[in-house]
């Protein structure tokens, strides 16, 4: 009897909820016969708000960034005026020595990044990357979401169902502005996501500070070395301007391939615990509700990672060689690579986006590779390289570097001999 009481007063309830578009959180966990505190349940029904207020198409970049911002912010404080000056004297070498080693070079004056500012220069970016995959997890939720509830309990929400669709869209944001504002604490450049975020070399002062803490290699070495790779990485990508549009191209068409399997909507749905808010956020990890991919999308996948790969591996390789006068040289790449390994920015960003795994390997192999076409060939070699993605080196030649100096040696015969019958 008094079960069907509490049903009773809860269906009013929806009822008048329904009707009035008013939610009183307190009266709807005491109808419900939850155990959860008024705050608990105001926070809940923000979020739900920001559900019902979406569009239902498209992902709540707002609720994005301020998520990333807040995350952000919590934790920043300024750098201090001492690591400015010795940022700024690094990087004045950096430029010097880098420009010994490769004809890319960046003109742009340093950025100093906060979290914060990192966070704003960092979404855009990530917009870009994530909106196919994003809009499509919003779209499948929206369409089949709604199907699997009770019959009852969907007649009873009526138009209010639009914030199931909605729950797609807000919930991805979410997840993504936790992301990024979790790295803001974390990355070191602006270079480190494996896309530099400007045309403007940019280090998190903050973040450079405390990383340097625990270390016992000399602190302006470290500095110098953090200076060369950012300055070889935007000065890569700003004197190809192909790369960037390139790689942001191939993994947005890669990403709006990707299908939501419905059929795993199901198991989210029993999988939702209402006393724990963020089970909803647990279900829906990137890749958890992807359909498997197809042969045609892992070699989509391969390209970008090969790119990725090839354009990190040259970094290192210059960056090594540029650093060549610094002492402990050969202690602060290994640092820097076990921290990349165990932490870096790049494979969290990608793993989250993608579902995919960079391979440390493949990355040794590029670095060793561009070494070996600058000790055959010469600078100008390694960079006429990146003059078009059709000359790029090939997987199969990031394997055997040999082959790939053969093609180049060969082709510049050919070129000297079209030449000689020319003039001829």
């Amino acid at each position: 009897m008094e079960e069907n009481s509490n049903n009773e007063e809860l269906e009013k309830l929806l009822r008048e909820m329904m009707q009035s578009g008013a939610i009183d959180p307190e009266a709807l966990a005491k109808a419900a016969g939850l155990n959860l505190s008024p705050a608990s349940m105001a926070q809940a029904f923000s979020q739900f708000r920001s559900m019902m207020q979406s569009d239902g198409e498209s992902v709540n970049w707002d609720l994005a960034n301020k998520q990333a911002s807040e995350i952000a912010s919590k934790s920043q404080i300024e750098p201090s005026e001492a690591i400015q000056r010795e940022i700024q004297t690094a990087m004045e070498m950096a430029n010097l020595w880098l420009s010994e080693e490769t004809g890319f070079i960046s003109s742009q004056p340093p950025k100093h990044l906060t979290r914060k500012i990192w966070v704003a220069d960092a979404l855009p970016l990530y917009k870009e990357l994530s909106e196919p995959i994003a809009t499509s997890m919003a779209k499948a939720l929206s369409e089949n979401l709604g199907n699997l509830l009770p019959e009852q309990l969907s007649e009873m929400l009526g138009p209010a169902t639009k914030f199931l669709g909605n729950a797609g869209a807000t919930i991805f944001a979410m997840q993504l502005g936790q992301a990024v504002g979790k790295l803001s604490s974390e990355v070191l450049s602006s270079s480190e996501i494996g896309v530099p975020l400007s045309n403007r070399p940019g280090l998190l002062l903050q973040n450079i500070s405390e990383f340097l803490k625990d270390l016992e290699t000399p602190k302006s070495e470290v500095l110098i070395y953090l200076c060369i790779r950012e300055l070889a990485m935007v000065s890569l990508f700003s004197s190809n301007n192909w790369l960037s549009e390139g790689l942001v191209s191939q993994i947005r068409e890669f990403a709006s391939g990707l299908k939501v399997d419905t059929s795993e909507l199901e198991n989210l749905a029993e999988g939702i615990d209402i006393n724990n808010p963020d089970s909803i956020r647990e279900m829906i990890q990137a890749g958890a509700l992807i359909s498997q991919r197809t042969p045609e999308q892992e070699l989509a996948l391969g390209r970008i990672e090969t790119l990725l790969a090839l354009s990190e591996g040259w970094a290192d390789a210059v960056t090594f060689r540029a650093a060549r006068r610094l002492p402990n040289q050969a202690a602060i790449s290994e640092i820097l690579r076990r921290r990349r390994v165990t932490q870096g920015a790049q494979e969290k960003t990608f793993a989250l986006l993608l579902g995919l795994e960079l391979k440390p390997r493949l990355l040794r192999e590029s670095a060793q590779m561009w070494q070996r076409v600058f000790e055959a060939l010469g600078t100008k070699a390694q960079d006429d390289l990146w003059s078009h993605p059709d000359q790029l080196p090939t997987p199969e030649e990031i394997q055997d570097p040999e082959s790939l100096i053969s093609r180049l040696q060969d082709s510049g015969d050919d070129f000297d001999q079209e030449l000689r019958d020319l003039l001829g």
